[in-house]
């Protein structure tokens, strides 16, 4: 245990002694700061169209509304992917090429105490990355005169743990990576060929290829003789059961994606409005607006109990990366 904590705490100093460090913390607080500017112009929007009655917010828009801008930074736009690559794809990998891999096995030190020391290392460096880009967010409320309640804040805290995890599982990734390439740079090219295919290739290239296998083409309204009000009513619930089927599919792909299982994970936290009315149907709900009438706002366990299923997909990638990587690191051969 005392070698495993001089490893993490030997890697985690040259983490936040370098260059790289300081550039990704200044970004995160950049672009952070700029998504919560902009998340607190449409959280007074909102305010404004709900106090008008609009029917787009079921609920009193919280100010959680604003890190719907911040969690889309981070996970739709690529940032926490990047920022988890760039502090671990070089981390075996970078070892192998100066030489010194072999240097530091020669001392007492066990295979399984490297391997995890650098991913405690790896982790805790994202933890500070990540609280200083949500303390900024919070420094900005605040100057604005936004002061978040006890429920807000706690509910903040759960974001920036999902926040925190799903960069955890890009880090996985590159030092999966780092350990199975024999360079630096052969690591990143294939930390991104790897992420690019998990986030973009199998949930739209897996959905389309199942559906074309699986369900064939949609039916169509020419293809059905429609002589009496029981074909018609028959054609609707074949078209509703393959879009349902379809739907099925789509969501079973985009397991694959850690980004888009962020974003189904966040999404609700912070759009709670928009989550009730995608469960009641947005075409049920435009016919219909007073369907959700008498509807609570979802609590956390209630959305955490509808998403279970992705949150255990969610902690099973890094687990998975991260059991990669120790196998192969223990089996390496350094000769």
């Amino acid at each position: 245990m005392n070698r495993l904590i001089s490893i993490s705490k030997k890697e985690f100093s040259d983490h936040i002694t370098s260059r790289r460090f300081l550039l990704i913390l200044f970004i995160i607080c950049l672009v952070l700061g700029v998504a919560a500017a902009n998340g607190v112009t449409n959280y007074n929007d909102a305010l404004e169209k709900y106090k008008n009655e609009n029917v787009g917010y079921l609920f009193f828009p919280s100010i959680l509304l604003a890190f719907n801008q911040i969690t889309n930074s981070i996970g739709h736009d690529g940032l926490g992917a990047v920022i988890g690559i760039a502090i671990g794809f070089d981390l075996v990998s970078g070892e192998k090429e100066g030489k010194s891999l072999k240097t530091i096995l020669s001392q007492p030190v066990y295979r399984d105490e490297l391997i995890n020391g650098k991913a405690i290392g790896g982790i805790i460096s994202l933890s500070i990355i990540t609280l200083a880009g949500f303390l900024t967010v919070l420094a900005i409320f605040l100057i604005i005169g936004i002061v978040p309640s006890v429920d807000e804040f706690f509910l903040i805290g759960v974001i920036w743990l999902i926040t925190l995890l799903f960069m955890i599982s890009a880090f996985s990734l590159a030092l999966m990576s780092s350990v199975l390439a024999k360079t630096s740079s052969g690591a990143l090219i294939m930390s991104l060929i790897i992420l690019f295919t998990l986030m973009y290739i199998i949930p739209v290239g897996g959905g389309e290829f199942g559906i074309s296998v699986l369900l064939g083409p949609e039916p169509l309204d020419e293809e059905y003789d429609f002589g009496s009000q029981s074909q018609v009513e028959s054609f609707e619930n074949i078209q509703y059961e393959y879009n349902q089927k379809r739907t099925v599919l789509y969501d079973f792909f985009s397991l694959f994606s850690i980004q888009r299982v962020y974003n189904d994970i966040t999404s609700p936290i912070t759009m709670p409005s928009k989550y009730v009315i995608s469960r009641i149907g947005f075409s049920e709900f435009s016919i219909n607006p007073d369907i959700a009438e008498g509807i609570e706002k979802p609590s956390l366990w209630e959305i955490l109990g509808d998403k279970w299923m992705k949150i255990i997909v969610f902690i099973m990638w890094p687990v998975l990366f991260f059991g990669i990587a120790y196998v192969r690191f223990m089996r390496m051969d350094l000769r």
